[in-house]
């Protein structure tokens, strides 16, 4: 997140010692590196302060000013200084969390960009699930407890209680989906970079309840599925005005929206299971839109894997064509050379070629073409359904499937007519 940067805060002074103690306690006790870079300078914008990419960490000067009136303090505070020392822990802790992970390729066709809403919703919410998980014992830690007197025994809401209210939701019911333990699914889900997290969201339901039942080539097209509903309900939660808008509130609203989110993805993770259940061994691909199927093709190419779309396509087509009412009828021979005309029928209407094209529907072939499961394929080009090809066609149409014509010299079963 890039802000209004102010000036630098010192290392030697003790508003960046104290800073930098409270980086190294979340540290030790997370037992994970952050990328701080040692650069602590005042945060000029509205936010109380940043992590930035690059490095440098931003907080605002009221915020720290604070902690050090609660040090400086020689009599009892009231609960708002308390409150305010406390909060001004806690966006350090906050921020380190931040400098824990790394971004990630955002380059990447499935990557969700941290700044997005989706991307925004989750980083910060799981940035604030880690920081309750251990600001206590890091106030403890640096000795705070003991120079502010009743700072542990409060509690404080943030303006992202939405944000963590919603994610823990989400967190939660991928827990009661997986069976996994509530530590394995937030370490699955907070190791990842920020741009995969949604996708590690996915891995989670996948390994957990589709492992043996859905082809491992079929990952990408799945995740997209599951992190569909995860990635639309959570983005709602970045419609708020912190200025108006009370934490309490927020975080009830977002508890709704994980529940919907959930409701969600078990809705779509129960249609993915009839599809492979129904299908049994070798199942094809689920079904996918012309703009879907592109995306999944990038995906398969941007990592190196090969995209098996082609042949799910073709053995659709075989299945559907090998399970219909239809009795072929044996093709007549076709001359070696020369011309031919073959006719075959299939029940449903003939189809012919000559001169080194091909007939489908029953399964003939002349000149050199041939002939599999109900489609056909001879010298320059085919047609199907039938349909009647020469020996300049040049695509070729299977069962319904479109050629994919905007391929130089290629014919890619691409997409439904």
């Amino acid at each position: 997140m890039t802000t209004s940067v102010g000036p630098e805060i010192l290392p030697g002074t003790r508003e960046y010692q104290w800073v930098a103690a409270i980086v190294d306690a979340v540290e030790r006790r997370t037992g994970r590196p952050s990328s701080w870079n040692r650069q602590l300078f005042e945060e000029l914008g509205d936010t109380t302060g940043t992590a930035q990419i690059d490095g440098p960490m931003t907080i605002r000067r009221d915020v720290i000013d604070a902690v050090m009136h609660a040090y400086d303090a020689t009599g009892p505070l009231s609960l708002k200084e308390t409150g305010a020392a406390r909060v001004g822990a806690m966006h350090v802790v906050h921020e380190t969390d931040h400098h824990q992970n790394s971004v990630g390729d955002e380059t990447a066709p499935d990557a969700v960009a941290y700044t997005s809403p989706e991307g925004v919703a989750l980083t910060e919410g799981l940035a604030d699930i880690n920081r309750d998980r251990v600001v206590n014992q890091v106030i403890e830690d640096i000795g705070m407890d003991k120079a502010v007197p009743r700072i542990n025994n409060l509690t404080a809401r943030t303006f992202y209680a939405g944000y963590q209210t919603g994610v823990q939701g989400v967190l939660d019911g991928l827990q009661q989906i997986s069976g996994r333990s509530p530590e394995e699914v937030l370490a699955a889900v907070d190791r990842a970079p920020f741009a995969q997290r949604y996708n590690a969201m996915a891995d989670v339901v996948i390994d957990s309840r589709l492992d043996g039942l859905m082809p491992p080539e079929h990952r990408s097209q799945i995740r997209l599925r599951l992190t569909r509903p995860l990635r639309e309900e959570l983005a709602k939660l970045a419609d708020y005005d912190p200025k108006t808008d009370l934490p309490n509130e927020l975080s009830d609203q977002a508890g709704g929206l994980a529940g919907t989110a959930v409701q969600r993805l078990e809705s779509e993770l129960a249609d993915i299971e009839r599809h492979y259940q129904r299908h049994g061994d070798n199942p094809p691909r689920m079904p996918m839109s012309p703009e879907q199927r592109g995306l999944v093709e990038r995906i398969e190419t941007h990592y190196g894997r090969p995209s098996t779309l082609e042949t799910d396509h073709l053995r659709q087509f075989l299945t559907a064509h090998s399970t219909a009412s239809v009795r072929p009828t044996p093709a007549a021979a076709a001359p070696t050379t020369g011309p031919a005309t073959v006719a075959a029928d299939a029940g449903r209407g003939a189809a012919a070629a000559a001169g080194g094209g091909a007939a489908a529907g029953g399964g003939a072939a002349a000149g050199g073409g041939a002939a599999a499961g109900g489609g056909a394929a001879a010298g320059a080009g085919a047609a199907a359904g039938g349909a009647a090809a020469s020996g300049a066609a040049a695509g070729v149409a299977w069962g319904g499937w479109r050629a994919d014509r905007s391929r130089p010299g290629g014919s890619r079963p691409f997409g439904k007519e």
